[in-house]
Parts: structure tokens; C-alpha cells; sequence
């Protein structure tokens, strides 16, 4: 008998203590407790500007996951993600960097303007090496790791994280910000206590009229650019 699989909405992810753009929001959702991070094996990945989307059975969803998405900018992500997301337990989540929004990355390949940064399965997100190795059999993307394993202390962290600021994006262009994660999976409704985000100060420079305005990014076909992430 197939599992039945509720698509619930992407948790809102937690600011890491120190994010530069918090002194622009006094309502943001901040991490309690920033030593959950040290003395743990966790992944900082690089956080990546473009519109959180979820694939489930062949069907894409945005933030809005009541009904399956018909936004053009998820195009790429339909043409060449979608189906190879059949499992009826599996939800994986990704950055979409299709839709041009305050970071312009590229030129991107056609394939790889999905990058998937999570596997929810039912009620849990996987272990990020489950997620990675789940990515590597369908042939998608991740979201670029700029380190894993352990901080021995939290102002060891702190400085990684900081320093990763001043770094540019692995895409090209500049970086929106990273996120630190626990490598272990952990239940859905844990999902703040081992998963933080740290983004750039000034970061949002769309307007309200965006999904009016928007635009694709550069894009070439497979194999045009030697080496392209992914």
C-alpha cells in the first residue's frame, strides 16, 4: 500500500544570532541557541538567492503548497527535475535560481538552475549525506557545501560564518548568505533547532512588482560550460 504524503509548507528557517541583515528586521525568527552548532558534526552550505520550491511525485510547489505551481520562472525546474521525483514519501526541497531576484548568478546551466538543499521523508528531513546521495542517483544538484564537520567553539563558527560573507557565491556573482545545518535528520518539528541562516546586510532589492517584472537568468545548455557546480 503507497504512503500517503501530505505536502506541508517549508519551515521558515531561524537567523543565525550574528546575521549582518538583523538590524534591518526587529520581528526576524532568531536561533536560540547558537552553541547547538559547536561540537557537532554540522554542514554550512551556501544559501542561495532564487525561490524555494518543493518537488513531489512529478509535481512542483512553492510557498504555497496547496496547489501544484503554475509560476512560469519554475519552468526549468519542471522540465528537468520534476519527473525524476516519483517516491510517494519523498518530498525535496531546493533553491530555484531560474527567476532573477536581488543576485544575478551565471551563466547557468539549463539543467542546474535547481539546487536541492533538503529530503523530507514524511515527518523527518534526512541526513544531508542522505540527501546528497538521494541527488547524486537522480542526477540533481545540491546546494554548494563550504564545510563540514566540527567547531570545537561557537566564536570559531562565528568567524567561519563571517568570513564566508566576504567570499563570493561557488555560482559566480555575489553570496546571498550561508546556512548552517546539523548533519544528522532530525524530526520536522525540530526543524529550528538544527537549522540556521545567515544572510547578507541590504540583501533584498526587488520590488513589489517582481513577479510582473521578473526575468529568467542567463542560461546555456548541458555541457557548454566545463566544471559548472552541480
Amino acid at each position: 500500500m503507497e504512503t500517503t504524503v501530505l505536502i506541508r509548507k517549508y519551515p521558515k528557517t531561524a537567523y543565525w544570532p550574528h546575521s549582518p541583515n538583523l538590524v534591518e528586521s526587529s520581528r526576524a525568527l532568531v536561533h536560540p541557541n547558537p552553541h547547538r552548532f559547536v561540537g557537532t558534526h554540522i554542514v554550512v552550505t551556501e544559501k542561495l538567492d532564487g525561490s524555494n520550491t518543493l518537488v513531489h511525485r512529478g509535481q512542483v510547489y512553492g510557498r504555497n503548497v496547496t496547489d501544484v505551481s503554475d509560476r512560469k520562472w519554475m519552468a526549468m525546474v519542471k522540465k528537468h527535475i520534476a519527473w525524476k521525483i516519483q517516491e510517494p514519501d519523498v518530498v525535496l526541497c531546493g533553491e530555484d535560481i531560474y527567476a532573477v531576484h536581488s543576485i544575478e548568478y551565471g551563466p547557468v546551466v539549463e539543467d542546474r538552475t535547481f539546487y536541492a538543499f533538503a529530503l523530507r521523508r514524511g515527518d523527518c528531513f534526512a541526513p544531508f549525506s542522505d540527501l546528497e546521495a538521494y541527488a547524486d542517483l537522480k542526477g540533481i544538484a545540491t546546494v554548494p557545501v563550504l564545510y563540514r564537520g566540527k567547531f570545537d567553539t561557537l566564536a570559531a563558527l562565528r568567524g567561519f560564518v563571517a568570513s564566508a560573507h566576504d567570499e563570493p557565491s561557488v555560482l559566480s556573482g555575489e553570496r546571498e548568505g550561508v546556512v548552517i545545518w546539523t548533519a544528522d535528520g532530525f524530526p520536522a518539528g525540530e526543524f529550528n533547532r538544527n537549522v540556521c541562516k545567515s544572510v547578507r546586510a541590504n540583501h533584498v532589492t526587488t520590488g513589489d512588482d517582481w513577479k510582473r517584472t521578473w526575468r529568467p537568468c542567463r542560461t546555456v545548455q548541458p555541457g557548454a560550460i566545463e566544471g559548472c557546480p552541480g
